[in-house]
C-alpha cells in the first residue's frame, strides 16, 4: 500500500493505496495475521464496545455476545442487504446502540426476588444517522445474553418475512411498525 492505515468507526481497518497487482498477496497477509478481509450482512455492521471484559462501567459483555448473535445468525438466515448491529455496555453507549438498525444496551437482567442478576440487554431497534437521523425504540427489556442471538434472529427474520420487497431495509421495515407490531411479528417466528 501506500504506508497508510486508517480506523473506522464501524471498527474496521483501511489499507490504502494497495496496487491491483498486489491484492492477492495483501489480501493473503491479512488473512496471515489472522483477519478477515471478508463480511457478510451481519458482521460487516456489527459494531461492540470493550464490554465488561475491558471497562468498568459495563453490565455486560458485548463483544461475545455480538460474536454469538452473527455465529448464530449467518447459520440460520441468509440476509442480502446489510444490517447494523450495535451492542454497548452502559449508558456511554461507545458503539451507539441508540442509532444501530438493532442496538442493544448491556443490563443486569434480574432473575428473581433476592436480587440475583444475570448479564443481559435491552433490545432496541429502528436507530438511523445523517439523513435518517432516529433514535431506535426499545423492544425488549432485560434479555439474558445468551438469548440475545436468538432474540436478533426472529427480529431478522420477521423483517425477511415481512419486508415490502427485496429492496427494503431493516431501518425502513422497523420504522414502518410500532413496537408492538415488531414484538408481534418476531414472537411469531417461534411458531
Amino acid at each position: 500500500g501506500d504506508g497508510d492505515i486508517r480506523l473506522t468507526v464501524w471498527q474496521n481497518l483501511l489499507v490504502s493505496g494497495v496496487a491491483d497487482a498486489d491484492v492477492a498477496e495483501a489480501l493473503a497477509r491479512v488473512k496471515a495475521m489472522g483477519l478477515s478481509v471478508d463480511a457478510t450482512a451481519i458482521r460487516a455492521g456489527l459494531v461492540a464496545c470493550t464490554g465488561n471484559t475491558g471497562c468498568k462501567f459495563a453490565a455486560a459483555n458485548t463483544k461475545g455476545t455480538a460474536e454469538a448473535i452473527a455465529s448464530h445468525v449467518e447459520g440460520r438466515l441468509a440476509l442480502d442487504l446489510p444490517v447494523n448491529i450495535h451492542l454497548t455496555g452502559c449508558h456511554h453507549s461507545c458503539a451507539q446502540h441508540y442509532i444501530g438498525d438493532i442496538g442493544l444496551i448491556g443490563a443486569k437482567v434480574p432473575l428473581n426476588d433476592e436480587g440475583d442478576t444475570a448479564e443481559g440487554f435491552h433490545i432496541l431497534v429502528g436507530g438511523g444517522s445523517g439523513a435518517d437521523a432516529t433514535l431506535a425504540r426499545e423492544v425488549w427489556r432485560d434479555i439474558r445474553s445468551e438469548d440475545c442471538p436468538a432474540a436478533v434472529e426472529r427480529l431478522l427474520g420477521a423483517y425477511l418475512k415481512h419486508r415490502a420487497d427485496a429492496t427494503e431495509t431493516f431501518f425502513a421495515f422497523a420504522n414502518r411498525h410500532d413496537t408492538d407490531t415488531l414484538k408481534r411479528l418476531a414472537e411469531e417466528q417461534c411458531a
